[in-house]
C-alpha cells in the first residue's frame, strides 16, 4: 500500500457511521475519496457530514486512492468520543442522597399509613392505594439507580434498599422499572433475592387477608380503643 506525504484537506459528503465508512471530496482536486474509519489518527473519531478532514492519500490493495492518516481540522473535533462522554456524565450526576432522603420521608410516611390501616381494620380497603404509592415510588428509585448507572457514578443506591420497597409493596413498580429500563434484570443474585422477596411479600399479604389475618388486625383495633 503506497501512501503519499503531502497532506490534503476535504470536507465529509457521505459517511455511514454503523458501517464505519464514508467518502470526502478533496479541496485541493475535487477528487471523490473512500475512507474507514480505522483509518483515523484519533481512533475513538467519529466524523460526520460536512465535517473538515485533513488526510493523506494511499492506495488499498485493489489500487483504488483513498483518504488515510485522517484527523480533524477543527481542533474541537479531536476531543476523543470517550472524554466527550464522560464530561457530559460528570454534568448530569444524580443527587443519590436526595434520593436516600426522600426514601426515608417515604418510609416514615408509608409506615404510619399501614400502622393506622391495622389499628382501624381498614387494611383492606388500603391495600390498593398502599401499593400503588410503594409501586411508584419504586419505580423512582430505579430510574434514579439506573441513571446514576448510566453516567458511571461510582457509588449507587444499596440493592437492600431496593427490595426493601419491593417487600412493602413496590414489586410492581420494580418489576416493570425492570422491564422497562432494563435495569437489574440479569443479575442472578438481585433476580432471586427479588422474586424471594416478592413471594414473601404475597405470603405477608395472603395471612393478613386470611381469618387468622383478621383477626389479628381485630384484637390490634381493640387495643387502639
Amino acid at each position: 500500500m503506497q501512501q503519499s506525504e503531502t497532506p490534503l484537506t476535504g470536507r465529509v459528503v457521505f459517511w455511514q457511521d454503523a458501517k464505519g465508512f464514508g467518502f470526502i471530496t478533496c479541496q485541493q482536486n475535487q477528487q471523490k475519496l473512500f475512507f474507514h474509519i480505522r483509518d483515523f489518527v484519533t481512533k475513538s473519531a467519529r466524523p460526520e457530514i460536512g465535517d473538515e478532514l485533513q488526510f493523506q492519500l494511499s492506495e488499498d490493495r485493489t489500487g483504488r486512492t483513498i483518504a488515510t492518516q485522517l484527523q480533524f481540522v477543527d481542533a474541537a473535533k479531536q476531543t476523543p468520543a470517550k472524554a466527550k462522554d464522560k464530561s457530559k456524565a460528570s454534568s448530569q450526576w444524580i443527587d443519590l442522597d436526595y434520593a436516600q432522603d426522600i426514601s426515608l420521608y417515604f418510609r416514615s410516611a408509608f409506615l404510619m399509613l399501614l400502622i393506622m390501616a391495622l389499628l382501624f381494620g381498614s387494611l383492606p380497603l388500603m391495600l390498593p392505594i398502599l401499593y400503588i404509592e410503594a409501586s411508584l415510588f419504586t419505580y423512582w428509585l430505579y430510574k434514579q439507580d439506573k441513571a446514576a448507572a448510566v453516567v458511571g457514578q461510582p457509588t449507587r443506591l444499596p440493592e437492600e434498599s431496593l427490595q426493601l420497597y419491593s417487600f412493602i409493596g413496590g414489586w410492581p413498580g420494580a418489576l416493570l422499572a425492570q422491564k422497562k429500563l432494563a435495569h437489574k434484570r440479569s443479575k442472578f443474585q438481585f433476580q432471586r433475592e427479588f422474586w424471594l422477596v416478592v413471594t414473601g411479600n404475597a405470603m405477608l399479604i395472603i395471612w393478613l387477608l386470611s381469618q387468622h389475618g383478621q383477626e389479628f388486625m381485630g384484637r390490634l383495633a381493640l387495643l387502639s380503643n
